[in-house]
């Protein structure tokens, strides 16, 4: 738990870091698979580029065909427009109606919980005169 609690940190902060400043991600492509890429700057040449620029002119090939590489750069920016927000004052604002429905709530749920309890529950009777089983009762001898 504790290693999950370092990586999501980390995780953040990295993710607070690229928001605030931004981020170019630059790729090479070669024959339509990614071959290179770079984070804050451009991908570097491709070896067959690089090929193609040591070999004498006589031996190089033709200029006309399409070429196989592909970089592409994505830039991630920041948005400008945070000096221009003005900060919100929060205030605190008695809401009437808020308090009277939640009163209303509250009561209807611990009166409906008194009005199960019967009324007689804590009368006690009075106490006897007479033995009434006893005197019903009869005794055979």
């Amino acid at each position: 738990m504790k290693l999950f609690r370092q990586l999501l940190v980390l995780a953040l902060t990295l993710l607070l870091l690229v928001s605030s400043t931004g981020i170019s991600v630059g790729m090479h492509l070669c024959e339509g698979e990614l071959h290179d890429i770079s984070l804050f700057g451009g991908a570097t040449a491709c070896p067959m580029e690089q090929q193609k620029q040591k070999l004498p002119p006589c031996h190089a090939p033709d200029t006309n065909n399409d070429d196989c590489c592909d970089d592409q750069t994505f830039v991630f920016e920041q948005v400008g427009d945070v000096a221009d927000t003005k900060a919100q004052l929060l205030q605190k604002q008695l809401d009437i109606k808020f308090i009277a429905t939640v009163r209303v709530v509250l009561l209807q749920l611990f009166e409906q919980q008194m009005a199960l309890k019967p009324t007689f529950a804590h009368y006690s009777s009075p106490p006897l005169v007479r033995d009434v089983p006893v005197l019903v009762q009869s005794f055979l001898l």
